[in-house]
């Protein structure tokens, strides 16, 4: 009897180490209705009424803080926070807000915005014909979103809408460039890569990629497609510019893609290293497979052999293997895409090529089924 009881015991515990190991396949399900939204700290005041002008277009124009989201879920990603805004809707519905515009996502909880920079924004939507004085309402609002694709029911959270009066002014919606020639292009400003000022505060950005066959790392920044113009080069300073055209070369440590900014208001530049990559639905949103550098076209590409056709199949683009700085889609129609934003669709599996094109209004993308 003792020897029956010993053998029960031991499959008792067998089962319960088998029923212990196995494998919960079920994705965690985040309880929505306890998120806590994020609300607002500092904001303008309700109906506050902004007059824009073309002299102050790098005068912030107002400082934003809110609060953090509160998901009801551990171990979530941080979250990243989108400032937008919208015009009051032209059709009835339960909204009194239409679509909404996107300005910039990050990972804090404030920012600000500048005159230029909002009036940029405004005019890409209502064009430059319209009288003088003309007074629009606006709604700012906040954004909330992880990027957690393991985690069902993880919806987007907002703060509240804070309606303002905005007057713009009437501007060219052509931004403002720099050319990057160099060493690694022939030192011919005609066909350099550009940096743009989209917002005409005197802060341009862009994308340059040094190839390893170059024979320095040595370039300068020219206001035109020539040496005819402004040829900003190395100062004694670090990251500083001189205008002088007889000023040395500025200089990346070393062949790949960089990020760069140069402020024409302080005279400064500076460049973060960013290689890029691209992740999917397929790869289990763990490892992203490496972009080459497409010389002939000025692009990043890669393509991509056997994606399995599953509903819902997506990606995205990210840089320097991780999460931090990341690009998807904010409208899936119009092939721009946004830091942070969502993940792009992918209509059916097979082989692709994908294409980050950093020349564009904003940076661009393409997913050429071959």
């Amino acid at each position: 009897m003792k020897k029956i009881h010993n053998i029960l015991l031991f499959f008792f515990a067998l089962a319960v180490v088998f029923t212990g190991c196995e494998k919960d396949d079920a994705e965690p399900v985040l309880d929505t209705a306890a998120t806590v939204n994020p609300a607002w700290v500092k904001a303008p005041a309700a109906d506050t009424h902004f007059i824009l002008t073309q002299d102050s277009a790098d005068v912030v124009l107002a400082e934003f803080q809110w609060t953090d989201v509160v998901y009801a879920l551990d171990d979530l990603p941080s979250p990243l926070y989108t400032m937008r805004f919208a015009f009051p809707a032209q059709v009835d519905g339960n909204s009194a807000w239409g679509e909404t515009i996107e300005l910039f996502t990050l990972p804090e909880t404030n920012t600000s915005i500048t005159q230029g920079a909002l009036n940029t924004a405004i005019l890409k939507i209502i064009g430059t014909d319209f009288p003088e004085d003309t007074v629009i309402t606006i709604g700012f609002s906040v954004k909330a979103n992880v990027n957690a694709n393991s985690v069902s029911n993880v919806i987007d959270a907002f703060t509240e809408v804070v309606p303002v009066k905005i007057t713009p002014y009437t501007a060219s919606l052509d931004a403002a460039k720099l050319w990057m020639p160099g060493d690694y292009q022939g030192w011919d400003p005609a066909s350099a890569p550009n940096l743009y000022d989209w917002d005409g505060d005197g802060i341009f950005t862009g994308y340059l990629y040094m190839s390893a066959d170059a024979a320095s790392f040595q370039f300068k920044f020219t206001s035109d497609p020539s040496w005819d113009g402004i040829n900003y080069g190395a100062a004694e300073a670090e990251g500083v510019l001189d205008p002088d055209g007889g000023a040395g070369n500025l200089e990346l440590p070393a062949a790949g893609g960089y990020q760069i900014t140069v402020d024409l208001n302080t005279l400064t530049w500076s460049y973060v290293a960013e290689d890029w990559g691209v992740i999917g639905q397929w790869l289990d949103w763990a490892e992203d497979i490496n972009m080459e550098w497409d010389a002939e076209n000025n692009w990043l590409h890669v393509i991509v052999a056997d994606i399995p056709a599953q509903e819902d199949q997506r990606f995205k683009f990210r840089a320097n293997d991780g999460w931090d700085i990341n690009l998807g889609i904010s409208d899936p129609d119009d092939g721009f895409l946004v830091p942070g934003g969502d993940d792009i669709p992918i209509p059916d599996g097979g082989t692709y090529e994908f294409i980050l094109d950093f020349n564009t209004e904003l940076p661009s993308y393409q997913a050429i089924k071959q």
